[in-house]
């Protein structure tokens, strides 16, 4: 007899197979892409809420500006004007202006002057209890809501606007 035909079976056990692989535990990958998403949006929320805030105080004044554009007087204006801003630059530097300088400041924070040209109208305006025309007084208002708009908040640093 050969030795082929005397095999014996072995005396195995059955194969197991292992289990397929889970998804849990993940592996560190997803783990730190969930983070870098994780702050991202923390990151993206904490920049929207400081751009609220920094806006605040102009949509606070252009809607007291609108509310009140009926029944508002130029000197009115001119101090909603004054405390929005207030609300951006330095208060030492902004309280203390006054007449021209006041003007010129708020001519220096806009692309194009609109308020030293009509400076005597404003000296006179602020200064006299007669009312000049309803259509010029409207004009000085708008002109008012014109800065709070486009001057608020400051699209560059504040840096002495006067030494210039």
């Amino acid at each position: 007899m050969s030795q082929i035909d005397q095999t014996h079976t072995l005396p195995l056990k059955p194969l197991h197979l292992p289990l397929e692989p889970s998804l849990w535990p993940l592996p560190w990958g997803y783990w730190s892409l969930f983070a870098l998403i994780a702050i991202a949006l923390i990151l993206s929320l904490v920049i929207q809420r400081k751009l609220r805030n920094k806006k605040r105080a102009k949509k606070a004044a252009l809607h007291i500006l609108k509310q009140g554009s009926h029944n508002l007087t130029v000197s009115e204006a001119q101090e909603l004007v004054r405390q929005a801003a207030l609300s951006y630059f330095p208060r030492n530097d902004i309280a203390k202006l006054t007449g021209s300088e006041w003007l010129s400041f708020l001519d220096s924070q806009l692309a194009t002057p609109r308020f030293a040209q009509n400076k005597e109208q404003w000296q006179s305006i602020l200064y006299s209890s007669g009312v000049k025309g309803q259509a010029f007084n409207a004009s000085l208002i708008e002109d008012c809501g014109y800065w709070i708009e486009h001057a608020l908040p400051p699209k560059r640093k504040y840096k002495d606007w006067n030494a210039s």
